[in-house]
């Protein structure tokens, strides 16, 4: 399966900081570059990411195609959590968030394994630069936001 894994130093911010941020869902639309849509009844105002907790959003791809994502927190440790998609446009979906404390601040990473209905052709000629990209957006807002 491909691997996308991307590291960020977040300057003057613990862990616990960043990953708090990460565990509130109100900031998920914050720190996802595209627009994203609350599906049945979620309210991300009170979502706040717990293992077990599964929710479903539409988010809207390059801005214009609808792709509905249910997903499922599998983990959550003070210095990281998990989630997997169970419904979406992929094949398969799971989502590291991990923090660790480093020299005046913080490292973020998302590490992020898929597999693209299609396979690998449709991986290489489409997904793997859209996750690269939405990744390194993702992390430009991280750095936004909390920097």
């Amino acid at each position: 399966m491909p691997v996308v894994e991307r590291t960020t130093f977040i300057a003057a911010r613990s862990p616990a900081q960043v990953l708090d941020f990460c565990l509130e869902g109100a900031n998920f639309p914050k720190i996802f570059p595209e627009r994203i849509s609350p599906l049945k009844g979620v309210d991300l105002s009170h979502l706040r990411i717990a293992a077990g907790r599964e929710f479903s959003f539409r988010h809207w791809m390059w801005g214009v195609i609808p792709a509905t994502w249910t997903v499922v927190i599998r983990e959550v440790g003070e210095r990281h959590f998990v989630d997997e998609m169970l419904k979406g446009p992929l094949r398969a979906f799971r989502h590291e968030h991990r923090v660790e404390a480093a020299e005046g601040g913080t490292l973020y990473t998302d590490r992020v394994t898929y597999r693209a209905l299609g396979g690998a052709w449709v991986e290489r000629l489409i997904v793997n630069a859209y996750m690269t990209r939405i990744f390194a957006a993702r992390h430009r807002n991280m750095l936004r936001l909390l920097g």
